[in-house]
């Protein structure tokens, strides 16, 4: 499903961003870029509806997700940022990868198979080896191959 759903062009081997905000402009850019979303704002505000839910990060890895009439085409863009973002964890853990989920607003649940899916990669072993990878080639192998 990962290789369905992410590509090289979804994933940011560096983030930019300095916040949380900043985090979930940069990856929305992306899905937007490589029209996954048809309306940036629209799927911006409903991740951020979806996170004041619960906080989505867990272990350093974050995975913002919602379902959104702004999706055209299931997707997850993939981000790093090896210092860590402070992102409001329970925990007080800076997630340094991120997921962001795009699902459509309709009756499929592609969110929950793709967090399945990602949430049986999770480790610090899959973390160590993303944070080692040298570009978003090997990024993408280790998604596929962990």
């Amino acid at each position: 499903m990962i290789t369905e759903l992410t590509n090289i062009d979804l994933i940011k081997d560096n983030l930019q961003a300095n916040n949380k905000n900043e985090v979930f402009e940069e990856l929305a850019q992306m899905l937007f870029d490589n029209n996954r979303i048809s309306n940036k704002a629209e799927f911006l505000t409903d991740i951020r509806e979806r996170e004041i839910l619960s906080v989505t990060s867990m272990d350093g890895i974050a995975y913002p997700h919602s379902k959104s009439k702004a999706v055209k085409i299931p997707a997850i863009a993939v981000g790093v940022k090896r210092e860590g973002i402070e992102y409001g964890d329970e925990e007080g853990i800076k997630p340094t990868v991120f997921f962001m989920i795009a699902s459509p607003d309709n009756d499929a649940d592609h969110h929950i198979y793709a967090l399945q899916e990602l949430f049986g990669k999770f480790s610090e072993e899959f973390i160590s080896d993303i944070h080692n990878s040298k570009d978003k080639h090997q990024i993408l192998n280790v998604l596929i191959n962990s």
